[in-house]
């Protein structure tokens, strides 16, 4: 009985230790639900966010598909330093994350092409089973 009670609660513990990060911030809702991209910009006029913004406009359908959902972040806000911390984030110029559906991050990057992350999101197992339910 005791070994049952032991292993459970070992679980149950490396289960928070694991998830505590995105329990803290409002990424907890998309936990196991969405991808998510974090872009981090220093400006409103930052080219790499506007080039994002843009190609998410162009590509909606596929964006959807991949259960993507996207969270911007402006220098300056409180959000913006809360998760530029959390993430170990520059504060200067544009930084892109892109936040598997476990929480964990997938790609760090000073660009920002969706067609490089719909490649990488493709390749990933949870993805593929996706696949078949694709409306683009």
């Amino acid at each position: 009985m005791s070994h049952r009670l032991a292993t459970a609660l070992l679980v149950t513990l490396t289960n928070l230790v694991i998830t505590m990060p995105l329990q803290a911030t409002p990424l907890k809702d998309h936990l196991w639900k969405n991808r998510v991209i974090i872009t981090f910009s220093a400006s409103v006029k930052e080219p790499e966010r506007l080039a994002l913004q843009k190609q998410m406009e162009e590509k909606a359908c596929a964006f959807t598909d991949r259960n993507l959902v996207h969270i911007d972040l402006l220098q300056g806000s409180e959000d913006f330093d809360k998760m530029s911390q959390q993430f170990a984030v520059s504060s200067s110029g544009f930084q892109l994350l892109l936040l598997g559906k476990d929480g964990g991050v997938k790609l760090r990057s000073s660009s920002a092409s969706l067609e490089d992350i719909f490649s990488l999101i493709d390749t990933m197992p949870m993805r593929r089973g996706e696949m078949r339910d694709d409306q683009c």
